[in-house]
């Protein structure tokens, strides 16, 4: 029973210390400079293409062939042309 109103009268004292809702936080610098999610999809890390992770992305497509273009994009065909 002490155990029990010990960590009770913790429990109060942790509540009433913890730092109220309504203060507000300021945004550090760097966090206000992120990137958005959808600028980071549309730059240039989304056309990184290498030979094995295209041919394996067609074959698990199942596409028989994968080759990288010109502009970085995964291009998959039937047959070897």
């Amino acid at each position: 029973m002490k155990v029990l109103a010990i960590a009770l009268i913790a429990a109060l004292v942790c509540i009433t210390q913890a730092s109220p809702i309504g203060e507000e936080v300021e945004v550090p610098e760097l966090a206000a400079d992120a990137m958005q999610p959808m600028e980071l999809l549309n730059g240039a890390r989304q056309r990184i293409c290498t030979p094995v992770m295209c041919q394996n992305l067609c074959r698990s497509l199942g596409w028989r062939y994968g080759s990288c273009n010109a502009q970085r994009f995964c291009v998959c065909r039937r047959k070897n042309s």
